[in-house]
């Protein structure tokens, strides 16, 4: 009888053991997931601290180093290649003439002639590596002589980095048919506005949604509506995703036209019924107006809705797009946001071009 109760109290023990770690591996993997998906910075890039060096020779060649991480949950992968990102560097070439890019496994030169345009691939963060990847672009340059009259001169040189990028969100929220408040009966939620404050690991971050219940034309049906707010926390500006990588080419906007080129961005939000994935109807649109069934009943490319920032921030409105029936009861429903984008940021460093010593 004793020997029965031990062995009990030892089994006990060890389903209480497993039950621990599951729990500890489930805290782990949802602390992982939520340290992925917040924060407001996408791709960083800086100078190294003496490459290039705060003092280089005439007639001479110094290395420039540049490391760039990807901080923000998004990658940015290597195929398609015309999604890669691209950096380009800005010197002034009467002063430093010579540019030689050092290509690596995730950086190579953007086409044969150019030798200050490079594209690049980086990986954001994941469960796996919750700090993002990072890699070096590195590069040798050479001075050319100074004039006679000059001692030294202050060079400056740039990086432009123009790049892809996605925002997401993945929230829960309410529908309640019975927009009157008349039901009897306890509900299983209650229409709520939602703000979002630690970003979601993207220059672009989604603030704020607002939730409502409309009636519709037809009375026995409502249309849940979101506003969904937007703000650029990041350290650059947005660009329309079309044609992004121009952004870092001179006469950017002479040589390749395109209407709402700078803080713009495309915003498609997701539901899910009985059928699957439902995407929700967006506006303005980037036609400029709202779809409806009348309208544009089919072309679904058209319900994504499109922000123009000003002052950084702006909002849409996304709305179901087939009502429900006032008669259901309230339910909670997945809503999956996702924002795409170009974006673009330079950082720059001074550096002192001096005159050869002579004895």
């Amino acid at each position: 009888m004793i020997k029965t109760i031990i062995n009990k109290k030892i089994l006990l023990l060890f389903l209480s053991g497993i039950f621990l770690i599951g729990c500890n591996a489930t805290t782990s993997n949802n602390s992982n997931q939520a340290v992925t998906f917040t924060g407001t910075d996408g791709i960083t890039a800086e100078f190294a601290a003496n490459a290039p060096a705060k003092t280089v020779f005439e007639n001479s060649y110094f290395p420039i180093l540049i490391r760039i991480r990807n901080l923000g949950a998004y990658s940015i992968l290597k195929e398609p290649s015309d999604m890669q990102g691209m950096i380009t560097i800005g010197r002034e070439k009467d002063y430093v003439p010579v540019l030689e890019i050092e290509e690596n496994s995730r950086l190579a030169k953007s086409g044969v002639s150019s030798d200050n345009e490079m594209a690049f691939f980086v990986d954001g963060k994941s469960q796996i590596n919750p700090n993002g990847d990072e890699l070096v672009a590195s590069l040798k340059a050479k001075t050319s002589k100074l004039d006679a009259q000059s001692e030294r001169r202050i060079s400056t040189i740039t990086a432009n980095l123009c790049y892809p990028y996605k925002t997401t969100l993945s929230a829960t929220v309410c529908i309640d048919p019975d927009i009157e408040g008349l039901r009897p009966g306890k509900k299983v939620c209650k229409v709520v506005d939602q703000s979002f404050a630690n970003g979601q690991g993207a220059p672009l971050a989604i603030t704020k949604v607002e939730s409502s219940m409309l009636p519709d034309i037809d009375n026995s049906v409502i249309k849940p509506q979101f506003i969904i707010y937007i703000e650029n926390r990041g350290r650059g500006n947005p660009v329309n995703l079309e044609g992004f990588r121009n952004a870092c080419g001179n006469n950017f906007d002479i040589n390749n036209p395109i209407n709402n080129r700078w803080n713009v961005a495309t915003l498609s939000a997701f539901t899910s019924d009985s059928t699957g994935k439902v995407q929700l109807v967006c506006c303005p649109n980037r036609l400029g107006y709202c779809p409806d069934n009348d309208k544009d009943p089919v072309n679904i490319d058209n319900f994504a809705g499109f922000i123009r920032l000003k002052d950084n921030k702006d909002f849409v409105r996304c709305t179901f797009k087939n009502g429900i029936p006032k008669n259901f009861d309230a339910y909670t429903s997945p809503l999956s946001i996702e924002v795409d984008y170009g974006y673009i940021q330079t950082i720059s460093t001074n550096f002192i071009i001096q005159k050869s010593l002579k004895y």
